[in-house]
């Protein structure tokens, strides 16, 4: 009969502490692989996180600025505040007539002149403060946006940058008083001011405009002034000017001021909030409605591989130079 009893020698054996050791060694070997890997893995999903979390506040400033600005409504000076001008008119030279007759008139003695309305500013300034520049103008609002509704449906915004961040301030189109000393007076309302981004380095803004059969560039903008597009005549060539003899004031009325720039070139940048060596710079070009020229050259954008939706919102070709 078959004895199938295991030997003595196999039912005592085990593992040695060499074969423990090594297995051990093994096992950690391959437990450390995989905690690296998976710790590379998170740190990578992170960063990619973070990027995109960046990436995203860009487009969302991007497409919140040239939004506004593709809503811009500007009409010049002159087309708005006429009752008040009017008003001032007659009371200036009411005051003249009674200064010249020696007898004391206020204007509101005056019923025949007209109500004075509330003073308007439609204005589209830009103030060059380097890399963090200050914009404001009036834009249409929306029906369609949920926000609150100011008069005349027109609201003024104004973008600026405050200790490396973004904002936006809504407000109504009623110019500031001024007292006596021409201090401004706070409105009884302050704007409604948001904070659009964060981490923010630069806030540039350029403005294109055509002039003298040329295309150029100018780093701010003010539209009731006449700086870039067109140019007051220079002293030096009075003699051969026609309206040397015009007093200045008289002559600058004739010389229209520069309005609305044709575009209007964006450039933000952002930092890393865990690195401020680490920079990521957006740029984009948005063509303004109401301005004199209708057709935006193309240029050659030397900062293409650092740049976002470069020309966005403009036309490339098909349009007249004015």
């Amino acid at each position: 009969m078959k004895n199938n009893r295991p030997s003595h020698g196999l039912r005592h054996r085990g593992f040695t502490l060499i074969e423990v050791m090594v297995g051990v060694v093994i096992f950690s070997l391959v437990m450390s692989a995989l905690f690296f890997s998976f710790r590379t893995a998170v740190k990578t999903y992170q960063v990619g996180l973070t990027h995109a979390d960046g990436d995203q506040a860009a487009r969302f400033v991007m497409d919140t600025v040239a939004g506004d600005m593709r809503s811009l409504y500007y009409k010049t000076a002159n087309a708005y505040n006429i009752s008040r001008r009017f008003r001032e008119q007659q009371q200036a030279e009411r005051e003249r007539q009674a200064l010249q007759s020696g007898v004391n008139i206020s204007a509101g003695e005056d019923p025949n002149l007209p109500e004075l309305g509330p003073k308007i500013d439609l204005g589209f300034k830009c103030t060059d403060n380097a890399d963090t520049d200050d914009l404001t103008f009036v834009r249409m609002q929306s029906p369609k946006r949920t926000e609150d509704r100011k008069p005349w449906n027109l609201v003024r915004l104004r973008y600026y940058v405050m200790n490396g961040n973004l904002y936006r301030s809504q407000d109504d189109i009623k110019a500031p008083e001024v007292d006596e000393k021409g201090n401004e007076i706070p409105k009884p309302y302050p704007p409604q001011v948001d904070k659009i981004a964060n981490n923010v380095k630069s806030f540039d803004l350029k403005f294109g405009y055509y002039f003298e059969g040329e295309w150029h560039e100018a780093p701010e903008w003010d539209s009731a002034v006449t700086k870039y597009r067109n140019e007051v005549p220079d002293t030096e060539q009075d003699k051969k000017n026609p309206m040397a003899n015009v007093m200045p004031n008289q002559q600058n009325q004739q010389v229209p001021p520069d309005n609305v720039p044709a575009w209007a070139s964006i450039t933000l940048t952002f930092k890393d909030p865990k690195d401020d060596e680490k920079l990521k710079t957006f740029h984009q070009v948005v063509q303004l409605p109401q301005s004199q020229e209708t057709y935006v050259p193309v240029q050659a954008d030397s900062t293409q591989a650092t740049t976002q939706r470069s020309w966005s919102g403009s036309r490339a070709a098909g349009g007249r130079n004015r």
